[in-house]
């Protein structure tokens, strides 16, 4: 009798996702979602406790102090956000089984980048939306205050009353104004402040997209250990 041999094929071992799909868009979209989440929280958190504003005043508080307070915020809102949306990437992504170890990391660690640039980009679209409704505020209240302006100035050139003109007068001399030299310290000023910030929060989005390839991996090692919310704290 000839021996018979069974050899095992695709369809003898469960697939656990489609072997043709390697992006897991839904565990993408909720670890944005996630992410967005709890950057919201913390920025309004910080808004609450005055991290994210600098006193205009001259003499209250100090303006490098709070610079450097709002950055510290910044990063650690930015990172743990991203950081919280990578693993929820990781741990929600349908693993493919007939992968190795190493490409199943890797590709557990891809989504959580992939989640990364999604955020990045939905926070870059509603950003360019607020300053552009902004700037068309600012443009609409301008040419509300020069045709205010033209209008008192037909106003007080109608005037024929001394005791008005005069008052007007006093009125504007005792206006304050910046020098040309304040005014080009200030511009400079806002200028250097502007830089750092755009670094601090360039450097921060690269830090936590590392930061979410990273948590994705730890999502996706949890998610094939069945870790539960008691293990947390066993990282590796």
């Amino acid at each position: 009798m000839s021996e018979r041999i069974e050899a095992p094929t695709s369809a003898a071992r469960p697939a656990l996702a489609d072997q043709g799909n390697y992006v897991d868009w839904s565990s993408i979209f909720a670890g944005a979602v996630v992410a967005s989440g709890i950057a919201f929280v913390f920025m309004t958190f910080g808004a609450a406790l005055g991290l994210s504003f600098i006193s205009p005043y001259k003499g209250e508080g100090s303006a490098l102090a709070a610079l450097v307070a709002v950055g510290c915020w910044m990063l650690w809102t930015t990172i743990s956000s991203f950081m919280a949306g990578g693993y929820i990437a990781g741990r929600m992504r349908r693993r493919i089984d007939s992968a190795s170890v190493d490409e199943v990391s890797i590709r557990d660690g891809v989504h959580g980048l992939t989640m990364w640039g999604v955020a990045v980009l939905l926070g870059a679209a509603l950003l360019a939306a607020s300053a552009n409704t902004a700037v068309q505020d600012a443009a609409e209240t301008t040419a509300a205050a020069t045709a205010a302006q033209s209008m008192a100035t037909d106003a007080s050139s109608s005037a024929s009353d001394p005791a008005t003109a005069s008052e007007t007068a006093t009125t504007v001399a005792a206006k304050p104004e910046l020098s040309d030299a304040e005014a080009k310290a200030a511009a400079e000023t806002a200028r250097k402040y502007s830089i750092l910030s755009a670094f601090v929060l360039a450097s921060s989005l690269l830090i936590a997209g590392a930061g979410a390839y990273w948590a994705a991996g730890v999502g996706g090692r949890h998610r094939d250990e069945g870790r539960v919310f008691t293990q947390f704290g066993r990282w590796a």
